[in-house]
């Protein structure tokens, strides 16, 4: 097999959907699918949820370490790898020291309710195993919005999950989503968000704005009327609240949907004065 066919056959799909600051990490499939797959918004987990057998994930392992042997990191790929239990993440750390001995850190999606599963002690030896970044889709601050789109936990246990994360040295990499509260509910949005990321310590907070996917429940709800869709616009004033509001520390800040054209970037605090003047421009660009 030529080394691209090599790299097809580790994957169940064409494309791998990576957080922006893992492009360059070597990916392991453990999983398909969404263990929740519930959240009225989302689009992006098509398959049944199941996580690979052992034995197929160590075969993608040998594969993985002759193709990038001098790798240093590797992502867990599934929709939330953390989903699996301690016993299993520690065998397939066991198994990549293996194939890929070079390999130090650990990086993975998450649900909040995956890490509330898992005792003090077992996130502890996963840090020390170096299990080192989680990416979390938390979307939202507000617990009647987080209630409307079914994620499925409250903020009081998103915050719990990442302050145990704090405690144990896991940095964490947070996803929100503009405009998903709707133009009735978007001053609450951005308050509640807001207040939530000021209660931990976020290495990323990474905006994407809402996009109605056909067939999915909040899609259908913008048909019937039942929720008020933002422009673009609308969705980067509420951002501008969020952003005005937020008091993170030494935390990366990023949105590439702004406008549907532009990306802002910086660091917070430090920067944060910068990405407010740079967004209320982009405003009276687009408001004429």
């Amino acid at each position: 097999m030529t080394r691209e066919e090599l790299y097809q056959s580790l994957y169940s799909h064409d494309t791998i959907y990576l957080p922006p600051h893992e492009q360059r990490t070597a990916a392991l499939e453990v999983a398909l699918g969404c263990s929740w797959h519930k959240c009225t918004f989302c689009d992006f987990a098509k398959d049944t949820f199941r996580i690979h057998p052992l034995k197929k994930i160590e075969h993608d392992l040998e594969i993985l370490g002759k193709l990038r042997p001098e790798d240093t990191r590797l992502f867990f790929l599934g929709e939330n790898g953390f989903f699996m239990s301690a016993d299993q993440l520690f065998q397939i750390i066991e198994l990549s020291r293996k194939y890929m001995p070079k390999v130090r850190e650990y990086a993975m999606y998450s649900r909040i309710d995956d890490i509330l599963r898992k005792t003090p002690d077992e996130l502890t030896k996963l840090a020390k195993e170096g299990v080192q970044a989680l990416h979390i889709g938390v979307e939202s601050g507000s617990d009647s919005i987080l209630e409307a789109r079914n994620k499925g936990v409250t903020s009081e246990q998103i915050a719990k999950a990442l302050l145990r994360l704090d405690k144990v040295g896991i940095d964490y990499y947070l996803t929100v989503i503009p405009g998903l509260g709707g133009r009735s509910f978007s001053r609450l949005h951005a308050i509640e968000t807001a207040r939530l990321l000021n209660r931990v310590h976020p290495r990323n907070i990474w905006c994407l704005k809402l996009k109605l996917w056909e067939d999915t429940p909040l899609y259908k709800e913008a048909k019937a009327g039942t929720f008020d869709e933002m422009t673009p616009i609308e969705i980067l004033r509420e951002e501008y609240l969020l952003l005005e509001n937020l008091t993170v520390e030494n935390c990366l800040f990023e949105d590439t949907t702004v406008l549907d054209e532009f990306t802002v970037q910086g660091i917070l605090p430090n920067q944060k004065g910068e990405l407010l003047r740079a967004m209320k421009y982009l405003l009276s660009l687009a408001e004429g």
